[in-house]
Order: structure tokens, then sequence, then C-alpha cells
């Protein structure tokens, strides 16, 4: 039995020998009116004392208090854990949290609520939105508590984690629309697997991605919904990562929590990044690997790097690459140099060309490989982004935090002290980080340590624990050889060769390049 199942049946349990109450006093008459619920894009702080995954939090917390301190913060939201098993909430801490917000933020009942009747006790004790969690409600019970949510005027934060839930969203939608609702449903997404408590913050982008595509191919009636990000933001950096991906507003449980001191700056990265203007190529590189991961079957994402032709870059997409590398660093023997500008625009035109003839199952994302943001080599990739030449850039071994507007990281490992950078990277918002084998030996890059393409391999204790920390995107010293059994033992999302399809340095040996594809085809039948 998952976590899930768990609370959902000790909350049975508990209905049925407390009643819907759970024991506390209820008021007969709902003491404050209905503040707007997220009208305009900001956070959700929340009272949270303890969760199933880490224990306690804040076992000390007063609701009244962190309520003050939020509203102080700057939040125009709050959530109210009462679960009472797992996170050691009550409907008492919601009736505080309500009476100290007043009228200057908005209060959500964070629950597993499983009846209708849940939806007048809530309003009751002072909600003004209920969450509901699709993975755990049939939609004709779905339907009906968010209708009683709607008659008695508060908000409903739908929350949806798999593409099943999206179907019951879009019932939900339109029922809203037919109760002149539309501004009352939110729709919240859950980069935390209820089930197991594993996080992965692209999950709420990859079904953004999702919903939208379904909302127009359905030609849908209703306005399209505001969507928010839960859960896995635990740094301002972070906070501001996602805003900057789009969503109207991120709920933010532990960090506030356990901290109270530090939600002003959550609020305010994540605000000012909410409601920044933004260029096309900002953030893009995360919305498009997001679609790439949504479509993806059992077969992880390929890259292909250290792309210095169009010959190799036609090749590698013919055979299916989802990315292609091209190095931009001035030791590497397969870098590019900085003026090739016009040779990455006629890559790019000719694999579109190539895509659109339907010569190649589908348009390769292209990025650029560089280990120093500040040289010339880097200057020109960020030119070649500005210019949309390139989808984005992989740093690589490079210590920047802000990398996330244009790309994702990459770093060497080859003790566990390299894991503190990974650690860092995660911390600060990365939804995926590359681990790639640490340039050890004088053989390449004259030994400079931020430097791949060393054809070693990433020792299996390090790849597990590397897994721990998110979804594996795996690079260093693959090849036809050994690919299978890194995708049978490690699972890896993405797959990341160079060296291993070489002839040469910067050349790729086709045989080679086909024999790698194919092993990977028959690792995953």
């Amino acid at each position: 039995m998952d976590i899930l199942t768990e609370i959902c049946e000790k909350r049975r349990a508990d209905i049925k020998n407390k009643g819907f109450s759970f024991g506390h006093k209820i008021p007969q008459k709902r003491i404050r009116p209905v503040v707007p619920f997220l009208n305009e894009p900001g956070t959700i702080l929340e009272i949270k004392r303890a969760s199933p995954s880490k224990g306690w939090i804040a076992p000390k917390l007063d609701a009244s208090e962190t309520a003050k301190n939020y509203v102080k913060a700057g939040t125009k939201a709050i959530s109210c854990l009462t679960e009472e098993n797992y996170f050691h909430g009550s409907l008492e801490d919601l009736q505080k949290a309500a009476k100290k917000a007043g009228k200057k933020a908005s209060v959500l009942r964070k629950d597993f609520l499983l009846e209708p009747e849940e939806i007048e006790i809530s309003y009751l004790c002072g909600a003004d939105a209920v969450l509901l969690i699709g993975r755990i409600l049939e939609q004709e019970k779905l339907l009906a508590m968010a209708k009683k949510a709607f008659e008695f005027g508060i908000y409903v934060l739908l929350e949806i984690r798999e593409e099943n839930d999206i179907k019951k969203a879009f019932a939900v939608l339109n029922l809203a629309n037919s109760m002149a609702c539309n501004e009352k449903i939110i729709l919240g997404i859950n980069s935390r697997d209820l089930a197991n408590f594993t996080i992965d913050l692209l999950i709420p982008l990859k079904l953004k991605q999702k919903i939208r595509k379904i909302y127009k191919e359905t030609e849908s009636n209703f306005p399209f919904p505001r969507i928010i990000s839960e859960s896995g933001v635990t740094t301002p950096l972070a906070a501001k990562f996602v805003g900057n991906l789009g969503f109207h507003a991120v709920l933010i449980g532990e960090a506030a929590a356990k901290n109270p001191k530090n939600a002003k700056k959550l609020v305010k990265s994540f605000s000012k990044a909410a409601l920044s203007e933004k260029l096309e190529y900002e953030y893009s590189f995360w919305k498009k690997i997001s679609v790439l991961l949504e479509e993806k079957s059992e077969k992880p994402l390929i890259k292909v790097c250290g792309i210095t032709s169009k010959e190799d870059a036609e090749k590698a997409a013919e055979l299916g690459a989802d990315i292609l590398g091209f190095i931009f660093a001035e030791k590497s023997p397969r870098t590019n140099k900085p003026d090739d500008s016009e040779k990455i625009r006629e890559i790019r035109v000719k694999l579109e060309n190539l895509a659109k003839s339907k010569k190649i199952k589908k348009m390769p994302l292209l990025v650029g490989v560089i280990v120093d943001p500040f040289s010339e080599e880097g200057n020109s990739v960020y030119q070649m982004c500005y210019e949309q030449l390139l989808d984005g850039i992989q740093f690589h071994g490079c210590k920047n935090l802000t990398q996330g507007e244009f790309g994702y990281a990459a770093v060497p490992l080859a003790a566990e002290e390299d894991f503190d950078a990974l650690k860092e990277l995660y911390s600060s918002g990365f939804p995926r980080v590359l681990v790639d084998a640490k340039n050890l030996e004088n053989t390449n890059a004259d030994g400079d340590l931020r430097y791949g393409g060393t054809g070693k391999t990433i020792p299996g204790e390090l790849i597990k624990k590397s897994k721990k920390l998110g979804p594996l995107w795996l690079s260093g010293g693959l090849n036809p050889e050994n690919i299978g059994f890194m995708i049978k033992n490690f699972q890896p999302e993405l797959i990341d060769v160079n060296s291993g399809v070489e002839s040469e340095p910067g050349k790729k040996d086709f045989s080679k390049l086909k024999q790698f594809f194919s092993a990977v085809d028959s690792a995953v039948q």
C-alpha cells in the first residue's frame, strides 16, 4: 500500500468515527467574507507542521502567528494543512489562520478531502479555497464537490499529477464555465508524487504543456485556466526559476514553515520573476525539453554531442537524435569557432526543412556547450541563443547558478565531494543536471577539470547516488558496447554520447552512430 492510499484509508476511518468535523467545534456561521484566491500572480505559503516524508518540520508551529508572519512577508495566499495523522494539522488551525489573515490574504484548506460534506465545513471554518486532488476522487464525486464549492462562493484548487487527471480537470473547467465561475477554478500541478513523495520539478511544466495542447485541440469554450506549481521549491533561486516558467503561482511548504524569516525572500523572488517581461528565448529551453519528455516513450532522450559539421548533424538527426550538442570551448578538439554562427544557421535551416518534409522524424534541439560563460566562445553562444539559432546552453563545469535562463548545467563526477555542486544546482531550482565523468587525466584539455570528452565512464555507485537527487541525465564514455548495460542498470532519462561514436575527435563514425541507436532500441525492448 502506498502512502497516499494509506492516508485516504485512515481518513475514511476517522470520518466514520469522528464525523466530518474530526471532533472539532465548527462555527455555525462564517466569520469573514470570502477573500479572492490568487486573482493575481503570487505565492501560497503553507502552514505545515510535519509530512510523511520529512517527519516533524515545525513541531512548535502556531497557526495564528505563522499566518501573521506570512501576511507580513507579502504573500496573498496561505495554505493551511488540516490533515491530522501525518501532517499534524487541524480544523482549529484553519480557523486560527483565517481569523489572522482577515482580508489581507486568502486561505486554502489543504487536505485529502473525500466527500461533498467537507466543503461546507471548510467554508464555515473560513477557507476561501479548497484543495481537491484529482488522483483520489472519481470524476462524479469531484464534480459534486466542485459544484458545492462554487455554490458557497469559494474557490477550487484542483490538483493534477497524471494524464488521467487532465480529463477530470477539463470536466471541472466545463462545470465552472456553465456556472459562470471561471475565476473560481485554478489548476495545481504537484511536483511531488503523493504515492511515494519523490519530487520532479519538471512535472508541472510537462503537464502544463500537455494541458495547453489539449485545450487547443479541443477548442474549449472556457478561458485557459490559471495554473500553479506545487511543492519542491526550497530556495529563493528556485522560486525565481518557477516564476520565470510562466506559472501563475507557486505553493511553498517546508521552506516557509521551517524558516518563516525566509518567507519574504521566497515571495519576492517568485513575484518579481512571474511579473517580469520576458523575451522569447528566455527559459524556452525548459519548455521545449518538457515537450520532448512528455512525448518520449520508454527510450531515453538521446543527445549526440561534439557536432562540428552539417553532415554529422544530418546523420544524427536522421537516426532520431533528440538533441545535438555543439561544443564551444577553446581547449576541446571538438570545438566550433566563435564566428561559426552562419554554419549553425545553415544546419538549423537544413534540419527544419528535413523535418517539414518528413525526411527526419522531428527537429532536434540544438545546444551550445560551454565551459566559460565569459569567454569569447561563451559570448558567441549567448548571441546564438538571442538569435534563436541555438535552443539552449549546456554549462559544463561552470559554477554560475543563474544558468537556468538559457539551459542546464553539467557536473563532472569522480568522487563524493563532487556532489556538493550537484546538490547546490538542484536546490537552486534546476529540474535536471547532466552528470559526466571528471577529467582527471592530463590527456584531454590539458587536464582542465571543467571539460568532458574523456571517454571514461562514471563509477556505478556515483551514478546511483546522483539518480537519488533527480532524474538521470548521463554522459561520459558511452558507446555502442556499453549503452545497453547503462540503460538496463541505471534507467537514464537522457543519454549524451560523444567520443564513443567518433572516427576521430570532431568527426562522427556513421557506422558506430547507427550501432549506438540500435543498441538503445534493443535495450528498451
